[in-house]
């Protein structure tokens, strides 16, 4: 009987290790992204690439929070901070939206008028834009 305790025991031992490494893989990469965080703070958001970059560093952030079992008060106050630079990021998307739309708007208007310059400059203009949105 004791040898079969310690045989379980011994067979469940890789399994506690392959948890704890990964436990602590989690851990170095919330730190990681916690300390990408505290970096970025107190940064305006002014250009859509700004936005872009904001919104991966912290949607990885709040991915990682969120599939914790329990959130302490200091994760809580972390997702408070980060979803306020989630909206300020977004809002920032949104209006870059809008400017894209209204040169998607002109680059038709050229089109329907036959103007090869309009529709250059304004099909450029939101081919940049895009082209950060999509990477």
């Amino acid at each position: 009987m004791k040898h079969l305790t310690v045989a379980i025991l011994l067979a469940l031992l890789p399994l506690g290790i392959a948890q704890a490494q990964e436990e602590a893989q989690e851990q170095m990469h919330e730190e990681e992204l916690v300390e990408q965080l505290e970096q970025a703070q107190g940064q305006p958001i002014d250009t859509l690439k700004q936005a872009v970059d904001a919104l991966e560093l912290r949607n990885d952030l709040l991915d990682v929070l969120l599939s914790k079992n329990e959130l302490t008060e200091g994760d809580m106050a972390i997702i408070q901070q980060l979803t306020e630079t989630i909206d300020n990021a977004l809002a920032k998307i949104d209006e870059e939206l809008g400017i894209m739309r209204e040169h998607v708007q002109e680059v038709r208007s050229g089109a329907g008028d036959r103007e090869q310059a309009r529709i250059r400059e304004n099909g450029q203009a939101y081919l940049e834009r895009i082209k950060t949105l999509m990477q």
